[in-house]
């Protein structure tokens, strides 16, 4: 009666467990997703490294100084003495010379209008009429009416300034390159970057605590069905007790291997600096994010063109999913069947092989290369916020480890338990 009553709580918890695990997996999948499109819409892509928004901050901030500009007194002051000094030049060069008078001349002789003899006669006496009438004196105040109409038609010089500019800029802004984003905004029914920005940062939250719950939930159910097996053996015999233990352990396998085992996502928390004494500043940006779990790592690795990449999936998949799976299996089937008892083959995977697998190489593995590459993008980060080049930034490193890598390395741990219950039994006289 009590073996019943033990073995019918182990069914319900487990029934209860892969149900809880089914929708951790579902909101885990969801999850993703929405932390992918997140990603996306806040890649540096479309805000630092996008030429189109430079150059409409460029417009907005050249267009503002245009409409502020003013010349001084100064700059007046300055191109009123170059004005008479090109004067007096031309006054020099063309006037007292009688080059002027020369171009003038010949060009009437070339054309046969006027008799020759009356046009020595203007050769000779034009150039003394020219000298009295003291044009010289009169540079200062021809120079100072021009710059007069200058300081008056100021207002037309910064028009032609920001035609000018419009000219060059607005044509090219207002064909708009196709933002891909647009996309994601349509999807979650959404008009712009800022709105789709909330509504997914509400989402995630939403289902980031209610992973969390599931994942509490099911590690609180395994662990009691593996405690109440271990200790309740005497009840339900070894073989349920192996059996329960092996359920646990698969299960703790199959989240393993599907869902994400680890989060890389490096971000640009802010980007500012200075242009014309106008402020430009970015706000947080993406500039990686991954997030995979066994399963997608070895579709890709298979996917890619590469010999060696598609080798080193073929490895993944035989010592991460294969091969647990199989070690489990011929565990289980090594208590119920002679055969396999006797097969040298079984007793060196359960035995031998059980006590440090692949599988186990791989978490370590698995650790390592977090390590490694938290370190290393924590390290790259901070050398690009220790900048020399007059502009602001701020780097964040969300990486983590992800729930995947949860479940594997409990399923590792269990797995090695169960290969050493199964050792201890064997080893006992009389007994399978």
């Amino acid at each position: 009666m009590v073996k019943k009553i033990v073995l019918s709580l182990l069914l319900i918890a487990g029934l209860i467990s892969i149900k809880v695990a089914y929708d951790l997996f579902v909101d885990v999948s969801a999850n993703k997703i929405l932390k992918e499109h997140y990603a996306e819409i806040n890649r540096v892509n479309y805000e630092l490294f996008n030429i189109q928004l430079w150059k409409e901050q460029a417009f907005v901030i050249f267009r503002k100084k245009i409409r502020a500009f003013n010349i001084s007194q100064e700059a007046y002051d300055a191109l009123d003495n170059q004005i008479r000094v090109y004067l007096k030049k031309m006054y020099q060069e063309y006037l007292v010379s009688g080059k002027l008078i020369d171009i003038v001349a010949d060009n009437l002789e070339q054309g046969g209008t006027i008799n020759p003899m009356f046009l020595n006669v203007i050769r000779t006496n034009l150039s003394d009429q020219l000298s009295k009438l003291n044009l010289e004196s009169r540079i200062p105040g021809l120079s100072s009416q021009i710059i007069d109409e200058i300081r008056a038609n100021e207002p037309m010089f910064k028009g032609y300034l920001q035609q000018e500019l419009i000219r060059m800029l607005a044509d090219d802004i207002s064909q708009r390159y196709l933002d891909r984003r647009r996309l994601i905004y349509s999807f979650y029914e959404q008009p712009g970057l800022s709105e789709t920005e909330t509504f997914l940062e509400e989402k995630i939250a939403s289902k980031q605590s209610l992973i969390t719950r599931h994942i509490t939930l099911l590690i609180i159910l395994t662990l009691s069905i593996a405690l109440m097996a271990f200790l309740g053996k005497n009840v339900i015999g070894f073989h349920a007790q192996i059996s329960t233990l092996t359920l646990v352990s698969i299960l703790w396998l199959v989240l393993g291997i599907s869902l994400p085992m680890i989060t890389i996502d490096a971000r640009l928390n802010s980007f500012s600096f200075s242009l014309l004494d106008e402020p430009i500043s970015f706000d947080e940006q993406v500039i990686y994010y991954q997030s995979k779990s066994i399963l997608e790592v070895t579709q890709t690795l298979w996917r890619s063109g590469g010999i060696d990449l598609k080798l080193v999936g073929v490895l993944v998949f035989l010592f991460s999913i294969v091969f647990p799976f199989f070690k489990l299996v011929l565990s289980a089937f090594y208590l119920f069947e002679r055969k396999i008892r006797e097969s040298t083959l079984a007793q060196n995977v359960i035995f031998h092989l059980g006590k440090w697998s692949m599988a186990d190489v791989f978490v370590v593995a698995m650790f390592m290369a977090y390590i490694g590459l938290y370190g290393l993008i924590a390290s790259q980060l901070d050398s690009i916020s220790q900048n020399q080049g007059g502009f602001d930034i701020e780097t964040i490193n969300y990486s983590s480890l992800a729930p995947g890598a949860l479940f594997f390395t409990a399923y590792t741990l269990l797995s090695v338990f169960i290969g050493v219950l199964i050792n201890r039994q064997a080893l006992q006289p009389g007994k399978p």
